[in-house]
C-alpha cells in the first residue's frame, strides 16, 4: 500500500483529480508540438519537391544544351553495360544522316559501315572486347556511307571499356565525331606543303643555273674588258702622232678654218676617249660603254634633229592616254611601237630593240614597276634601256620608289610635250654617259642642285660635290674598317646629305645596304659601295654636261 492509500477518500479524489489536470495538459501540449513538427515537416517536403523539379528542369536543360553542342561539333556519345544494349545519344542519328527525330542505334551503325571498311571494323571491335587492354581509351577510324544522301563520311571513335569484378566488361562509354572536314584540310596542307617543297627545288635550280649564268657573264666581260684595255693602249700612240702633227700644221693653216676645227676636234675626242677607257677598263663588273663629249651645238639639238627617229616603246593600257601620247611621240620625231600593259612590254623588249621605254605605272596585269624590275634583271643591252615612267602622282616618295626600281626619269600626269621632249633628250644623251657605270641619279634632284644657283657658281658646285663625295666615301670606309662607330655615322650622314643633294640615289641605298650588313657581319667587303661611289664620280662631269651644260 502507498501512502495515498492512508488518506481520506476526499483526499485521495483531490490529488488524484490534480495529477489528471497535469496529465491533460501534457498531452495537450504534446498534441500542439506534435502538430507544429508535421506542419514544419510539410513545408520541407513541399521545399524538397521544388528542388527536384528545378533540378530535373535544369537537368534537361543542360541535357539538351549538350545534345545541341554535340550535334553542332559533328559529335555524339555511346554507352552500354553488361546485359544491356548500347545506348547512343541524338547526335548518332545526325552523322549517319537519319531523319530528324530518329535515333541511331549499334545496328544503324553497322548497317552504315562503308563496304572497304566493314571487315576491318568487325576486327577491331572484336579485339576491342578480347585482347585490347580495359580501362585505357582506344581510337579507330572508319568511313560510313550516310542515310540520307549517300555521301562518304569519315568518323573518329575514342572508346573505354571497363571490367568488372569478374573480369567482364561492366560497361563500355564513349564518343565519336565526323572528321571528313579535317581530314580534307589535312591533306589540302599536304598538297601545299608538296607544292612549297617543289618550288624550293626550283628556286634552287634556278639559283645554280643563274650562279652559272654569272660565272659565265664575268668571264665574258673580263674577256672585254682585257681586248678593249689592249685596244685603247694600241690606237693611244697612233692618235698622239695625230694630235701633235695638227698642232704642227696649225701655224700653217689659216686661221679660223672650219675643215682644221673640225679635224682636230675629232682628234681630240679620240683621244680623250683612249684615255678614258684605259682608265676605266679595270672595272670588271660593269665596264663602261663611252661616247665622245658633246659639242655646244649637239648638246642644245632637240631630239627632232637626230639623224635616226628614236624608236620609242610606248606602255600604256588607257586608249585616249596612248593616242595623246603617240602623237606627241610623233611631233617630237619619234617612232613609237604600242602595247597596253607590263607583259607585253616585257616581250616586245626580248623581241626587237628600242631607244627608249615610256612606261605607264598603273596598268593591268603587270604594272610599270614591276615591268620594269623585270627589264632590269635582263642581260644584254636589252637591260639598259633607258625607260622614263608617267605616274598620276607626284610625291617624292613615289618617285624614288620608281627609280629605285631602275626607271631612268618620272613624268607626272597630264604630260606636257615640252617635259617629254625633255625628258626623252636627256634620257638619249645621258644613256650611254651614266647607265653603263652603274651609278644611279635621280635627274631631277641633279638638275635643281644646279639650277638654284647663278649660273657662274655651278661649276664650283659640281667639284665641291665631287670633292665632297670622295672625301665622306674615304671617311665612311675607314671608320667601318677600324670598327669606329661612331665615326662611321658621322661620316655615314655627311655622305647621305651631300649625296641626296645632288640626286646621286644610287650611293644612298649602297651605303645603306652596306651598313645594315656590316651590323651583322663585320667582314662584309666594302667592294659594291666602293665600285658605288667610283662609279658616280665617274659619271658627274658626263652627267653635268648632258643636264646641266659647262659654263
Amino acid at each position: 500500500m502507498t501512502a495515498l492509500d492512508d488518506l481520506p477518500l476526499e483526499e485521495q479524489a483531490r490529488i488524484l483529480k490534480i495529477r489528471l489536470d497535469r496529465a491533460e495538459r501534457a498531452l495537450l501540449d504534446a498534441e500542439t508540438a506534435l502538430e507544429g513538427r508535421m506542419r514544419e515537416l510539410d513545408s520541407a517536403n513541399k521545399a524538397l519537391s521544388q528542388r527536384e523539379s528545378e533540378l530535373v528542369q535544369k537537368l534537361n536543360i543542360e541535357s539538351r544544351q549538350l545534345l545541341a553542342a554535340q550535334t553542332t561539333a559533328q559529335m555524339a556519345t555511346i554507352y552500354g553495360e553488361k546485359g544491356k544494349p548500347f545506348t547512343a545519344s541524338q547526335g548518332t542519328g545526325h552523322l549517319l544522316g537519319l531523319p530528324t527525330g530518329e535515333e541511331g542505334s549499334l545496328e544503324k551503325l553497322i548497317g552504315a559501315l562503308h563496304p572497304l571498311d566493314r571487315d576491318r571494323i568487325m576486327r577491331d571491335a572484336i579485339a576491342f572486347f578480347t585482347t585490347l587492354k580495359p580501362g585505357l581509351e582506344h581510337r579507330f577510324e572508319h568511313r560510313i556511307v550516310r542515310y540520307d544522301n549517300g555521301a562518304t563520311h569519315w568518323l573518329s571513335w575514342v572508346i573505354r571499356r571497363e571490367p568488372g569484378a569478374d573480369g567482364q566488361t561492366s560497361s563500355v562509354y564513349g564518343t565519336v565525331r565526323d572528321i571528313t572536314l579535317s581530314r580534307a584540310n589535312e591533306r589540302a596542307v599536304r598538297a601545299l606543303q608538296l607544292r612549297a617543297e617543289r618550288r624550293v627545288k626550283e628556286l634552287n635550280r634556278l639559283s645554280d643555273q643563274l650562279a652559272s649564268e654569272q660565272q659565265k657573264t664575268s668571264l665574258a666581260l673580263d674577256a672585254r674588258t682585257q681586248f678593249l684595255s689592249e685596244m685603247a693602249h694600241a690606237i693611244r700612240t697612233p692618235l698622239n702622232s695625230l694630235n701633235g702633227g695638227l698642232e704642227l700644221l696649225s701655224d700653217q693653216v689659216e686661221a679660223g678654218s672650219k675643215d682644221f676645227e673640225v679635224v682636230k676636234s675629232a682628234a681630240d675626242q679620240l683621244v680623250e676617249i683612249a684615255s678614258r677607257m684605259i682608265e676605266q677598263s679595270g672595272d670588271v663588273a660593269q665596264l663602261p660603254e663611252v661616247t665622245p663629249p658633246k659639242t655646244a651645238a649637239s648638246q642644245d639639238a632637240g631630239v627632232e634633229k637626230l639623224d635616226t627617229p628614236p624608236r620609242v616603246l610606248l606602255a600604256e593600257d588607257t586608249e585616249s592616254n596612248r593616242y595623246v601620247l603617240e602623237r606627241m611621240l610623233q611631233a617630237i620625231g619619234c617612232k613609237a611601237t604600242i602595247v597596253t600593259n607590263g607583259v607585253e612590254a616585257i616581250e616586245a623588249i626580248k623581241n626587237a630593240s628600242f631607244d627608249l621605254v615610256l612606261m605607264d605605272v598603273m596598268m593591268p596585269i603587270m604594272d610599270g614597276e614591276q615591268a620594269t624590275q623585270a627589264i632590269r634583271s635582263m642581260t644584254g643591252p636589252a637591260s639598259r634601256t633607258p625607260i622614263i615612267g608617267v605616274t598620276a602622282h607626284s610625291l617624292q616618295a613615289e618617285r624614288e620608289r620608281l627609280l629605285s626600281a631602275g626607271m631612268t626619269a618620272c613624268l607626272a600626269k597630264p604630260v606636257r610635250r615640252e617635259e617629254l621632249e625633255t625628258a626623252i633628250r636627256t634620257a638619249m644623251i645621258g644613256r650611254e654617259a651614266v647607265q653603263p657605270l652603274n651609278a644611279r641619279f635621280d635627274h631631277e634632284l641633279f638638275q635643281r642642285a644646279f639650277f638654284d644657283l647663278p649660273e657662274n657658281y655651278r661649276d664650283r658646285m659640281r667639284e665641291a660635290a665631287k670633292k665632297d663625295i670622295s672625301e665622306y666615301g674615304e671617311e665612311v670606309l675607314k671608320a667601318a674598317k677600324t670598327g669606329d662607330a661612331e665615326a662611321l655615322s658621322r661620316a655615314a650622314h655627311s655622305l647621305k646629305g651631300v649625296s641626296l643633294n645632288v640626286g646621286a640615289i644610287g650611293i644612298v641605298e649602297e651605303m645603306s645596304r652596306y651598313r645594315e650588313t656590316l651590323a651583322d657581319d663585320p667582314s662584309f667587303s666594302s667592294s659594291s659601295l666602293r665600285k658605288e661611289i667610283a662609279a658616280s664620280l665617274l659619271a658627274f662631269d658626263d652627267l653635268f654636261g648632258a643636264l646641266v651644260g659647262g659654263s
